[in-house]
């Protein structure tokens, strides 16, 4: 059963400001697989925060990365995050009966 997961990265520049009004390519891949799947573009925001939501089969560890490919005033720039384990949710449900 997938699961919904919010995958965020924040770019900054060299003095540790945010840069707002950039593309990021966020990737995803199961742990060990040698292939990224594309996981969607997001623009930072004025924190230099962008986000994609992504829906993952679950349970499983996965490697994530964020891609900025650069601009005239920006070089690019990446991170990842690797085995990530994603899990599947739980719900309990507690029962009274009076004897």
């Amino acid at each position: 059963m997938p699961r919904s997961v919010i995958v965020q990265a924040t770019l900054k520049d060299q003095d540790n400001s945010p840069v707002s009004g950039k593309t990021i390519a966020f990737k995803y891949k199961v742990s060990g697989a040698t292939t990224w799947s594309d996981g969607g573009t997001a623009t930072t925001d004025a924190n230099g925060t962008a986000s994609v939501t992504l829906s993952l089969p679950v349970p499983q560890s996965y490697d994530f990365r964020a891609e900025f490919a650069g601009d005239a005033d920006y070089e690019p720039s990446y991170a990842e995050l690797l085995n990530q384990k994603i899990k599947a949710k739980t719900a309990i449900t507690l029962t009274i009966t009076p004897q």
